[in-house]
Parts: C-alpha cells; structure tokens; sequence
C-alpha cells in the first residue's frame, strides 16, 4: 500500500496594512480557511467589558510579561499608550506541530521583528487601491477625526515603504474575494517551499528552540 503523502508544514503569516485597508475582514475570510488559525497577543492592559482571557488576549501582569522578555518567549512586542503587547512562542510552536497556518495580524514593526527571529515566516501587506481610496474608507468608518485621519494616511506612506522594503509581498485589496484567495496562493506557495526545504533535511523554525 502507498504512503499517504506528508502534509505540508505548519507557517506563521504575518498581515499587515495601514488603517482601513480591510486587515480585520480579509483576516476572518483567511480563518474560514481549515487549518487556519489566529495568533492570540499577551498584553499587560486591563480587560475590557466582553473580552475573555485567551479569546481576545492573554491577560497577563508587567512580572508575567517582563518574564516572557527575559526567556525569549516573545516574537515581538511594544509597549503601546502605557501598556505592553507581545505575541508568545508557545501557541506558534503548538500551531507549527499541527501543520497549522497562525496568522498574526500586526503592524510592520511587528513584522519586521518577527523578520529577524528565524521562523519562516510569511510576511504579508495588504494595499489599498489608491489613497483617495484608502481616505475614503477612513471616513466610512467615522471612528477618526481628520486630524486623526490625516496622521493616519501620512503613516500609511511610511508603512508602505517599510513593506516594500521589509515584506515578502504586497497584495492589493481592492477586491475581497480575489485579495483572499491570492493570499491564501501565496500561503500554500510558500509552505510547498518549507516542505521542499524539510524534505532535504534542513530544520524549520529554528528561533523557536528553548534557550537552556
């Protein structure tokens, strides 16, 4: 009887985009996706009324969190208006052992240090049609003033170039369904690449080896 063929290797898929691009739609449409799943954060901060300890966040204390610092055990992290946020190794390395895709949506600070910690990560940037396009949905989401509006599209045009520099690909979203599923091309494309790269015996992911 034939061997059943080897599943492809689990990847983590870093998303980012400036403010009103659509990252938190394209992100749900990405998990509808078997074998998906979503980077949970640990932050410092408080919960707000509905949130739930490992479905939002992992809640935890500055100790808890400044321990995560010291082990190694955070991808990235920034302290953000007082308090900090930090995404853990650990759910990655249970993720990784199950063949799953853990998507982390974050900023490209984020992602450029989760660029430099060894994990074979795919590092993706969504684009907006134009920057008329990208004001326009701001305004539809009215949860700016244009003060806010403004400062937001100017850091638009440093995120881009931070991922053109920086990201493995840009997609642009100027269609959902089509921006979905060339991302998910892209995803699939490059875990046949680690699965390549398996097969000829080099080892995966090796910033998330426990320091001793």
């Amino acid at each position: 009887m034939a061997q059943s063929a080897k599943p492809l290797p689990g990847i983590l898929v870093v998303l980012s985009g400036p403010a009103g691009v659509g990252k938190t739609t394209v992100a749900t449409r990405l998990l509808e996706n078997e074998g998906y799943v979503r980077s949970i954060s640990a932050t410092t901060r408080a919960p707000r009324p509905g949130e739930v300890n490992g479905r939002d966040y992992h809640f935890v204390s500055s100790d808890e969190f400044k321990s995560l610092i010291r082990q190694g055990e955070l991808i990235e992290h920034a302290e953000v208006h007082g308090n900090f946020y930090g995404t853990p190794k650990q759910p990655l390395r249970e993720a990784l052992s199950r063949n799953q895709v853990m998507l982390l949506v974050i900023d490209v600070s984020g992602g450029v240090q989760v660029k430099g910690q060894k994990l074979d990560a795919l590092l993706l940037f969504l684009r907006a049609p134009s920057q008329s396009e990208l004001t326009r949905r701001l305004e539809k989401r009215a949860t700016e003033s244009p003060e806010e509006q403004a400062k937001r599209l100017a850091k638009a045009l440093l995120e881009q170039k931070v991922a053109d520099a920086e990201y493995d690909r840009v997609v642009l979203n100027d269609d959902l369904s089509r921006c979905v599923a060339a991302l998910a091309t892209e995803i699939e494309t490059r875990r046949h690449v680690l699965k390549a790269r398996q097969d000829n015996g080099e080892t995966l992911y090796s910033g998330l080896a426990k320091a001793n």
